[in-house]
């Protein structure tokens, strides 16, 4: 088999070998519904517009004496580490806070300050899983079923919601581990179930106990390691707030891992990190290690390399998202992976792999004019720089692009630092300075775009590129081209 020149083929024939050496200032395009204009734009898309386009995030007023608390009530204070400090006598009162807000931020995966910063305070903010850390550090003993087949009940549904569906995603969120190793789940209605998995308040049984969330506001749910294994979902949160179904399931996802004997995880690219953030919908690859480490791999099924085999570039039939870098490198997304289109033959690679806490099948995605990449999916928004998701993300769009809609299907960056998005046959401009969107129009008065929907779009140089299906839509000053994307013809 030979491997295709997949990008050659495009970049040859449209002279566009170029791309990833703009200098100087290059013109960019502003589009409007029936002329082209053109202005200047610094180099890397700094010059007219740099700051934050989005809505102002709220930095939780968190005083130090309240973060303190905050750690104890997380078990800080009933691990070695604390111990370590405690120990240390010739430490300060500022010096053993410093120490503990590092370990915190260790944990978080944030830049280890020892400060109590803006970051920190919005991490500390942030719903988490109820898991103590106290529970989870323990290195006595590995925390594990001594069985491959587990029963489980649910024991209620939360009130007003159809259990049916609450039932099949419980059902899959276990399906998603027996896939990756040697485990086998079954729901049953027996009291006596391993694992049973509840909806309540703050206050409620653990079997036949008391149990509670020590702060029901801020906690997701929190499970039981084996062989108790039991699930306790916030009610509160989930289903009094409007969170989202696809919140709710990679959730769900987290506390199996805990009832089958996973720690938590200092990796946004895991599953088993304890911040809400990241919006899975499988166990990751640094958590697959971990559970076939517990229960080995999966016997009698396809193993996960098969589940995860990279597709060639070339059978793509669609992309999700495409989105730039500063060097003029366009990254190309279909779902759980991205492609270099700057590599002669692009591989897949998992898209946690580069950027750790973004989940697979996103909507769409651009890179503003400050160099932080935005990413799309659902009803949420995910904000990096370079490759660390910045705190306080993902958000709501409508708290951070104001008018922009929920479900995009693709943005772009226009020469105005405004930011298009695009859904069905409409389009918005959100003013990045005004920070909102304005009314919708049809896309066909978008100039530059040609098909009544897109798949995806990237905005780079002085070029617009547009996706659908197998097409590229080319604009530039010099005109407009349709061609069948030659990335995505496999030849052998």
């Amino acid at each position: 088999m030979v491997k295709c020149k997949l990008i050659f083929l495009v970049l040859i024939f449209f002279g566009l070998l170029g791309i990833g050496n703009i200098s100087g200032t290059p013109t960019i395009l502003i589009f409007g519904n029936d002329r082209l204009n053109s202005t200047r734009w610094s180099s890397k898309h700094g010059g007219q517009s740099s700051t934050d386009p989005t809505q102002p995030l709220k930095i939780p007023a968190i005083t130090e004496l309240e973060a303190k608390v905050h750690l104890n009530s997380l078990g800080y204070n009933e691990t070695k580490e604390f111990e370590a400090l405690m120990t240390d006598f010739a430490s300060s009162e500022e010096q053993t806070f410093e120490k503990l807000i590092r370990a915190f931020q260790r944990d978080a995966d944030l830049n280890e300050t020892g400060i109590l910063d803006d970051e920190t305070k919005l991490m500390i903010g942030t719903p988490r899983c109820g898991v103590l850390k106290k529970y989870v550090s323990q290195e006595v003993e590995v925390y594990k079923w001594r069985k491959n087949t587990l029963s489980y009940r649910i024991r209620n549904f939360p009130r007003r919601k159809r259990s049916g569906h609450i039932r099949s995603l419980i059902a899959k969120a276990f399906s998603e581990w027996s896939k990756v190793t040697n485990l086998d789940f079954f729901e049953v209605k027996d009291e006596n179930a391993d694992i049973e998995i509840l909806f309540g308040h703050q206050f409620h049984p653990l079997r036949d106990e008391k149990c509670w969330f020590k702060d029901p506001s801020g906690t997701l749910a929190h499970a039981f390691l084996p062989e108790t294994g039991d699930i306790h979902f916030n009610s509160l949160y989930f289903f009094d707030k409007g969170a989202s179904l696809r919140d709710f399931f990679d959730t769900a996802l987290h506390e199996i891992g805990h009832s089958l004997g996973l720690d938590h995880s200092h990796s946004k690219a895991s599953l088993m990190y304890p911040y809400q953030h990241s919006q899975f919908l499988k166990p990751q690859p640094i958590d697959v290690r971990n559970i076939q480490a517990l229960y080995g791999k999966r016997q009698r099924s396809r193993n996960f390399e098969l589940n995860l085999s990279t597709p060639e570039f070339c059978s793509l039939e669609k992309i999700d998202a495409a989105v730039d870098e500063d060097d003029g490198t366009v990254f190309i997304f279909s779902g759980d992976f991205y492609y270099n289109t700057s590599e002669e033959s692009p591989k897949g690679q998992l898209i946690s792999s580069r950027w750790p806490g973004l989940p697979g099948n996103i909507d769409a995605a651009f890179r503003y004019t400050d160099g932080r990449a935005y990413f799309f999916k659902g009803t949420k928004v995910w904000r990096f720089r370079g490759s660390r998701l910045e705190a306080g993300h993902p958000r709501l769009i409508s708290d951070s692009f104001r008018g922009l809609p929920n479900s995009i299907d693709a943005t772009f960056v226009d020469g105005k630092g405004d930011i298009v998005a695009t859904k069905g046959g409409q389009y918005w401009t959100y003013d990045a300075g005004k920070k909102r969107a304005s009314s919708v129009m049809p896309i066909s008065s978008l100039q530059g775009v040609t098909p009544p929907s897109l798949d995806a779009a990237v905005y780079f140089g002085n070029r617009l590129w547009t996706f659908k299906d197998t097409k590229i839509f080319e604009y530039t000053p010099n005109g407009f081209t349709e061609y069948d994307n030659s990335w995505f013809i496999c030849k052998f």
